[in-house]
């Protein structure tokens, strides 16, 4: 990434370090250290290994919905309580904007039935206000993540990993080998999955959720 800057430019980026993204940083201090560069980079090699004893112990799970909980016995996996209280305010905001949409298209109906004079102002918006319902419908996402993961489950112990989570609505407790836990990239998603049933997805471009999701499944194979 940083193989066309001069040893000055890489300087200056160095001093704006904390501006980076943790993959810009990777590779910053990667040319670095392969050009050999007389220089003080300990500032972003601690921040570099901050952010890894952070993926390490699985803080990231927190931006895809989820908290871990680690001890003598295992790891388990559960929803977040933000993660919820998300989902909730999408739905909520979700039926107002839906509903308002629902208003703007009754309103460009009425104008059209019943003849009134057509206002060009009053028309835009109301065709303005009858787009909301699409908008509306992307929020209800929400109600199908919300039921998925309603008494969300993920833990390991024993060899075998147990996943409780609903499929078609109805909460079902999945056991298999540790094994049987994979990591699949499918377009743009990074998905794991135990045996045939997905667990849950991630940016696949993203490298802290993809470290994330690496590190989880590692210590879940863990004996």
């Amino acid at each position: 990434m940083y193989n066309d800057k001069s040893a000055k430019e890489l300087l200056e980026l160095l001093e704006q370090y904390q501006m980076l993204t943790f993959e810009w940083q990777l590779s910053l201090n990667e040319e670095l250290n392969f050009r050999n560069l007389a220089v003080d980079k300990g500032d972003l090699e601690r921040s570099i290994a901050a952010k890894m004893d952070e993926i390490e112990n699985l803080y990231y799970l927190k931006d895809l919905g989820f908290k871990a909980i680690t001890d003598a016995g295992g790891v388990t996996v559960t929803r977040t309580l933000n993660a919820v209280l998300t989902d909730i305010a999408a739905i909520v905001f979700g039926a107002l904007v839906f509903l308002l949409g629902v208003y703007g298209v009754g309103s460009l109906v009425s104008m059209f039935v019943n003849g009134e004079e057509i206002n060009v102002f009053t028309l835009a918006v109301n065709f303005a206000m009858a787009s909301l319902v699409l908008t509306g419908f992307k929020f209800f996402n929400g109600i199908k993540r919300l039921f998925d993961y309603a008494g969300f489950r993920l833990y390991n112990k024993d060899g075998s990993i147990t996943l409780k989570k609903r499929f078609d609505l109805r909460l079902q407790e999945i056991n298999e080998k540790a094994s049987e836990l994979v990591l699949e990239n499918y377009e743009e998603q990074l998905v794991l999955k135990l045996g045939k049933y997905i667990v849950f997805s991630s940016n696949a471009d993203n490298l802290v959720q993809r470290l994330t999701m690496e590190q989880l499944s590692n210590q879940l194979k863990k004996v």
